[in-house]
């Protein structure tokens, strides 16, 4: 079998084995409540680490508290004229749009937006796609491996198929089904490939900066029309 028709057959049958335990994660998105409670959590931490690291900052520079309290001060009184200047801009638009134009300019806002973030994903899965049809390449598979490697992905579509249709209890229920699944592909990849050509997959199917490049310098930030 030649090396062009390897990469034919292969590729796309290693690229489903090592993509579904990420989609399976996909899958299993949390509920709104706990996503919320969770960032909220986050910001919280972040806050306190970026606190932390001013007074280290301060305590390195050797600026006494007086002082800090100054730039506090400063602070808070930069932040109360962003504020303002937001509300005013906000007044604004008001002024400017009726409800109907504000709707319309909400919709596609998120329209847009759901699109750049669509491209971007296919953009990265076309990129990995590529990475591993080239790391196929330097591999010699055997024609039992390819097989294996083809049941593989036929398994896990369906275990995939299972999980999306399941009627779980609780969320915790379908997290610990997808940490069971995800565990029983990783184990039938090592039966079939080697540790270094796992890792050569890990690899293979990290993004790069260079996978899905921000559209219109703000994909996933302000839609034109909002500040």
């Amino acid at each position: 079998m030649t090396r062009s028709l390897t990469r034919t057959l292969l590729a796309p049958a290693l690229l489903a084995v090592a993509l579904a335990p990420l989609a399976l994660s996909a899958s299993a998105a949390p509920q709104e409540g706990w996503k919320e409670g969770w960032q909220h959590d986050a910001s919280e931490e972040h806050r306190e680490q970026h606190e932390q690291r001013r007074q280290a900052l301060f305590e390195r520079a050797g600026i006494d508290a007086e002082t800090r309290e100054a730039l506090e001060e400063a602070r808070r009184e930069h932040r109360k004229a962003i504020r303002e200047l937001r509300e005013a801009h906000r007044q604004r638009l008001d002024e400017l749009l009726d409800d109907e134009q504000r709707e319309a300019l909400a919709t596609a806002r998120r329209e847009l937006r759901q699109e750049w973030r669509d491209e971007r994903r296919a953009e990265q899965r076309e990129a990995m796609q590529r990475r591993l049809a080239a790391l196929v390449d330097t591999w010699e598979l055997s024609d039992a491996e390819r097989e294996a490697l083809r049941e593989a992905r036929e398994a896990i579509y369906a275990d995939m198929q299972a999980l999306r249709e399941g009627d779980f209890a609780s969320d915790q229920e379908r997290r610990e089904t997808m940490r069971e699944l995800r565990e029983e592909h990783q184990a039938t990849l090592a039966e079939i490939l080697s540790d270094e050509q796992l890792a050569e997959m890990r690899e293979a199917l990290e993004p790069r900066p260079c996978d899905g490049v921000a559209r219109h310098g703000q994909a996933d930030g302000a839609a034109p029309g909002e500040d």
